[in-house]
């Protein structure tokens, strides 16, 4: 059994680095997440230091909160040397989706929130039964639900957009479960069942970002209907095709070289025509 002491010093030097941060523009614009920094002048540390400086002091509290009760938690079942290890390992991870994502652009973010899931889920799979309390539920949750809860939630979110980093926060949730499985295979493998979940739907924001890197509210519904247009198009200029051709082989062969099924195409064309004239 371990202590709780390096939880206790990351939170106050990502105290101090918020104070810096909030007192000092130059210090934030320094320290942030910024695709331009990295590209341009190879700040490849801005991976992680953007973990030690918040936009708001309550952006810092609920952070903070997180990796204090989960953060602790794991320290004093599997040391130090993990709890920082799974912290900058799920920071890293949400800002390197976030890079992937947005790198043919400008994109910003401060916070420490993708290190703070990526220890709460973490937590959450090695102790799927433990009870998460809430200020106004009386009753603890199971660990399990919270996490498959929460990241239904982020999955939600995504089609609403915003200024929340939902890559940043998925990609913290899935670097976590990732440094859990490789640091204790066998613990993290005892409910296989809740382990697929956790992947499964982190995988499915993985895939949406992929495809909707710019997050816009609806995309998958105006795909849709573009899929269904441009499939009535083809369908259209399909049938108008072969109409042009059996209007080829009358003017050359004559009316009565067509089938009964020819003449039955022409004869619908015909009348789809008079319809859409009569519309």
């Amino acid at each position: 059994m371990y202590s709780e002491t390096m939880t206790i010093l990351l939170l106050i030097a990502i105290g101090f680095g918020t104070w810096k941060g909030q007192n000092s523009m130059q210090t934030q614009m320094r320290m942030m997440f910024s695709i331009e920094g990295i590209l341009l002048r190879r700040e490849w540390i801005r991976l992680l230091s953007s973990a030690f400086v918040h936009a708001n002091w309550m952006h810092f509290a609920g952070n903070a909160l997180t990796i204090y009760f989960f953060g602790s938690l794991l320290e004093q079942q599997f040391g130090p040397g993990f709890l920082l290890g799974c912290f900058a390992f799920s920071v890293s991870g949400g800002s390197l989706l976030s890079f992937w994502l947005h790198k043919p652009q400008e994109y910003r973010a401060v916070g420490a929130s993708g290190g703070a899931l990526g220890l709460l889920f973490s937590f959450i799979l090695l102790y799927p039964g433990w009870g998460i309390r809430f200020l106004l539920i009386p009753i603890p949750i199971p660990a399990w639900i919270y996490g498959v809860g929460f990241l239904l939630y982020t999955l939600f979110a995504l089609k609403r957009g915003g200024h929340i980093s939902h890559e940043g926060h998925l990609g913290g949730m899935l670097s976590g479960l990732i440094f859990t499985i490789l640091s204790y295979p066998r613990q993290s493998i005892q409910q296989p069942v809740l382990l697929f979940a956790l992947l499964g739907l982190s995988t499915l924001g993985l895939v949406y970002f992929h495809i909707n890197p710019a997050g816009v509210p609806g995309f998958f519904k105006y795909k849709f209907s573009s899929w269904k247009s441009n499939k009535r198009y083809a369908k259209q200029q399909k049938q108008t095709a072969s109409v042009d051709e059996l209007l080829d082989k009358v003017s050359k062969q004559g009316i009565h070289s067509l089938s009964a099924r020819e003449r039955a195409m022409l004869q619908e064309a015909s009348r789809r025509q008079n319809k859409g004239r009569g519309a």
